[in-house]
This record gives structure tokens, sequence and C-alpha cells, in this order.
């Protein structure tokens, strides 16, 4: 299911790369010369900016998750059994236990467990609504709506932590050489993992190659 959302990803961040400049991912010979205070600067831009895009991702995911507790709940007794209804609400508090965090990002497998987990309890709520046209019951409908938003919105969040984490990635790869001389904590800053799929087996181009 990861690699399902690469178009996704794909899509919502053109638009970044095209301000990209051209030496971007570049190290050794062709990285920029930059002073050790420019490099603090970046570095503590570029992380901070990182942590608030997850912050605001888990957020969102949190949102969506609360909510759909808050639907079963507003779904009126006839429409689900008892049982069903215990089974549905277990299934949703158990999402926060199988979400991955920053590190454990890197585990390709524990995000598709995740997805799936998520887009099951999501399946399960929509199958007791109408096909079509709203349920008549005005806090299901807007909470409806506002879980269908925040769960297409996912990609969208992913692509934009992914966009920054490759930035910080790149900076830190081109001048790991100077990293030492910065002090705590920017010489101990470590690259970030990402959602996309990463052969790591791949060879660097020619132009990532160390002097």
């Amino acid at each position: 299911m990861k690699k399902q959302l690469f178009f996704g990803m794909a899509i919502a961040l053109v638009m970044g790369m095209v301000g990209c400049s051209k030496d971007s991912g570049r190290t050794g010979k062709l990285a920029r010369p930059i002073s050790d205070e420019q490099l603090k600067q970046e570095l503590a831009v570029l992380n901070d900016t990182l942590t608030g895009k997850w912050n605001v991702m888990m957020h969102s995911d949190s949102v969506k998750v609360r909510q759909m507790e808050e639907m079963l709940a507003a779904i009126p007794p006839e429409a689900i059994a008892a049982q069903q209804r215990a089974d549905l609400q277990q299934a949703i508090r158990r999402l926060s236990t199988l979400r991955y965090d920053r590190t454990s990002v890197r585990d390709s497998d524990r995000i598709d467990t995740y997805d799936a987990a998520t887009d099951s309890v999501w399946n399960a709520l929509r199958a007791y609504l109408p096909e079509n046209g709203p349920t008549g019951v005005a806090l299901v409908d807007s909470l409806n709506q506002s879980i269908t938003a925040l769960h297409s919105e996912a990609v969208f969040y992913r692509g934009r932590y992914d966009q920054t984490a490759k930035e910080l990635n790149t900076l830190l790869r081109r001048y790991k050489k100077q990293l030492p001389n910065l002090g705590k904590p920017y010489d101990t800053l470590q690259p970030a993992p990402l959602f996309q799929w990463v052969d790591k087996d791949a060879k660097p181009a020619e132009d990532e190659e160390e002097e």
C-alpha cells in the first residue's frame, strides 16, 4: 500500500521540485562553499521545518481516528448490532498502537500494516452508510465529509514531509565532512527516513560521489 502512494506523492511534490536549485543533491567538489554558521542556520531551519510538518501530519491523523470513533458513536443504535459496534470501536482504538513514529517510518511493513488497518476500519464504518447521499443524521454526514478529506490528505502530508526530509538529507550528505566542526547537536544529526521507497543498494550518481 505504501508503494501505491507514489503517484499521489509525485503530483504533490511537482511544484516543490520546480524550485530546486541546479546543484541539488551534489556533494564533494560540486557542493557550493558555505560557512559553518550558515550551515548551522540551514540545518536548524530544515530540522525545525521537518518537525513542524511531522507534527501537522500526526495531528491530522489523530483527528481522523478520533472522528471515526465519534462517527461510530453517532450512528443510530438500530443501524449496527451491539457486538459489531464493540468490535469496530476496539479496531479504531487499536490504530494508535499500530501507528508508526519518526523512527519506524523506515519500516515499510509497519506503514503498510497501519494503512491497511486504517482502510479496513474506514471501509467497515462506511458500510453502514448509504452508498449515495446523506444519512439524514447531521453529525454522521459532517464527520463523513471530514474523515474523507483527512484520509485523502495523508498522501499530501507524507509528500510534504518527504520533500523537506530530502532537503535535509542532501545538506547532511553534501557537507558531512564539515559537520564535526559545528558542535552539538549538529554534528550528530542523522538522515531522516522517508515514506518514499528508496533502493538502498543503488549506487550514487557520479556527482554524488565523494571527492
